[in-house]
């Protein structure tokens, strides 16, 4: 007796691509993405407020990371307790940080933290004018 061609039994591969992209769109769907956390600034309202220069505490960063508060060079760790002393003496100081352009970020952002970790709330961030330092 003669067979005929032997066949080989074979998957049916017909469905692999939609059971691949139902897979997809369940971990897609399920996925958790963490949340990009940035600073807690509280920005104006609008509009120009004028405030008497005694109630302005002006700190400059340098491009290389000095750190200038009033025109005087301070260290950071001593920034802190001037700081202090000075919200103390006056509860509607605001806290002017002018950055140079080529200053760096980390340097701004431990000027930052420490203007924040010495209590003070009412902070304002603008574009250094000057080169000085």
């Amino acid at each position: 007796m003669k067979r005929g061609p032997r066949t080989h039994p074979r998957i049916n591969q017909a469905p692999t691509a939609d059971i691949a992209f139902l897979l997809l769109i369940f971990f897609i769907a399920t996925t958790i993405f963490g949340a990009e956390y940035g600073l807690p600034l509280t920005l104006p309202g609008g509009g120009l407020t004028k405030v008497p220069a005694k109630n302005v505490l002006t700190l400059r960063v340098s491009p290389e990371g000095a750190i200038s508060c009033d025109e005087q060079r301070v260290a950071l760790t001593e920034l802190g307790p001037i700081l202090r002393r000075r919200l103390a003496d006056n509860e509607k100081l605001i806290v002017r940080i002018e950055p140079h352009a080529e200053a760096s970020y980390q340097s701004m952002i431990h000027l930052l933290d420490e203007t924040k970790a010495a209590g003070a709330r009412r902070i304002s961030l603008a574009k250094s004018t000057r080169n000085l330092l």
